[in-house]
């Protein structure tokens, strides 16, 4: 059933299961469809401003939690000559939270307990609990599209079967599921969990105890074919060592972290830690150097550390705000983001032309703030040295090299050649 089909009130069924959850996981901010504006909750100020929460047919309204951990509640309703539709998501984050010990028998017991009131107002007809990160790595179509028909896919931590699904099943064959916990609820319903918690769901006990209730419940599949499909899954929580090439480790661990196991982190761990960038190759010796050839030699260092680098702090500091900062790490994640984001890929010849520069300017400051280098200014760029020790390093050229392709960023990183010139400036000193 559709509670908007009985205006405000119907609503207030559900918003007083919203407003039942516990303090510590309770939201108190509100946000309706295309506003950025974040309003504090009340059930006044949604009555208030009901009718901006409609988009064509569908009612739809978001609340969150402004202190951790994150909770985002979202509502969604629509009644059409195509039926009913009415869905409501709690997600919490991060994830942790759930697994805090001597906490995660209380938490838990929050989510069933949210679950269980609303289905004394709703008839439930469907419904999941579980680690979001899990349910995308499974195959279960009706997780993400809640219009698919539902036979039994995959079980999860606590599962929800409307009255049909219960018919279709059978009520006492679905009672006698493996299971921590078996209610029935109003309207036919009946909601089981699998495990006591959440907080274990890619443990060995869980994933036979998802295995087990699923072949109960579709006795056509193999517990041993079920169970190792599970394990597998299993596997991409499981942490993964990092060897990775310590010159480039800081942006190869951002993108790890980026990437997350539904960008396949494990994998990409696996395939670049056996990855090490070419030599850093845009250097001479100082005794080979070109003299300056520009007319005024501090003027052009100026041109480099004013206009130059202050162009790319302009052109970066919302993306990569520790541009701003001064501070060296402030090249592995400027590194991450000209990898991440492309730009050796998606750059015009006209951007390219006057990025070099910005990015070239902004590695030569750092070689000469961090490691005590001296400019020697060129006409051509791409000649232009830092002098440390018995060495000339030509940042501007590695930034050409570095903005040539997609991969580019990352095989002529920044970061690769500061950190070889303070190896060998300290090696050089000593």
């Amino acid at each position: 059933m559709n509670p908007m089909d009985r205006g405000f009130e119907g609503l207030e069924k559900v918003l007083e299961v919203i407003e039942s959850l516990d303090p510590e996981v309770r939201p108190n901010k509100m946000s309706h469809v295309g506003r950025r504006r974040w309003l504090n909750y009340s059930r006044q100020t949604l009555r208030k401003r009901i009718h901006e929460s409609y988009i064509g047919e569908t009612f739809t309204f978001m609340l969150v939690r402004s202190h951790p951990p994150e909770i985002m509640v979202d509502f969604a309703s629509r009644t059409t000559e195509e039926g009913v539709f009415c869905s409501l998501s709690l997600y919490l984050r991060p994830f942790s939270f759930l697994r805090e010990p001597g906490q995660a028998d209380k938490r838990a017991a929050y989510l069933v307990s949210f679950v269980r009131a609303m289905a004394s107002r709703l008839p439930l007809t469907f419904g999941v609990g579980h680690s979001f990160t899990d349910l995308r790595l499974g195959t279960d179509p009706t997780v993400k599209d809640l219009s698919a028909p539902r036979p039994i896919y995959e079980t999860f931590w606590l599962n929800v079967y409307g009255s049909a699904t219960v018919q279709a099943i059978g009520r006492e064959r679905l009672l006698s599921t493996p299971s921590t916990l078996m209610e029935e609820l109003p309207h036919g319903a009946v909601l089981w969990l699998t495990r006591p918690t959440p907080a274990d769901f890619d443990s060995e006990e869980a994933r036979l105890a998802q295995a087990r209730a699923l072949v109960h419940l579709r006795p056509e599949l193999s517990l041993d074919t079920t169970l190792a499909t599970l394990r597998q899954r299993s596997l991409e929580f499981a942490p993964v060592p990092l060897e990775f090439d310590p010159d480039v480790a800081d942006i190869l661990r951002r993108e790890a972290d980026f990437r997350g196991v539904l960008g396949g982190k494990r994998s990409f761990v696996e395939r670049f830690n056996r990855y090490h960038p070419p030599p850093v190759s845009e250097w001479l010796l100082a005794s080979q150097a070109p003299a300056p050839d520009v007319d005024d030699i501090q003027a052009a260092i100026d041109t480099y550390e004013g206009l130059y680098a202050e162009q790319l702090v302009a052109l970066f500091h919302t993306e990569v705000p520790e541009v701003m900062k001064g501070i060296l790490e402030a090249l592995p994640h400027l590194d991450w983001h000209l990898w991440n984001a492309n730009w050796g890929r998606r750059l015009s010849h006209e951007q390219r032309e006057t990025l070099v520069p910005a990015l070239g300017a902004f590695l030569g400051r750092y070689l000469v703030e961090g490691l005590g280098g001296r400019w020697v200014p060129r006409k051509k760029l791409e000649e232009a040295a830092v002098i440390i020790g018995d060495r000339a390093w030509l940042p501007f050229l590695r930034a050409r090299h570095a903005l040539q392709n997609q991969e580019a960023p990352l095989d002529y990183s920044c970061s690769q050649l500061f950190r070889t010139a303070q190896r060998l400036a300290r090696a050089h000193s000593h």
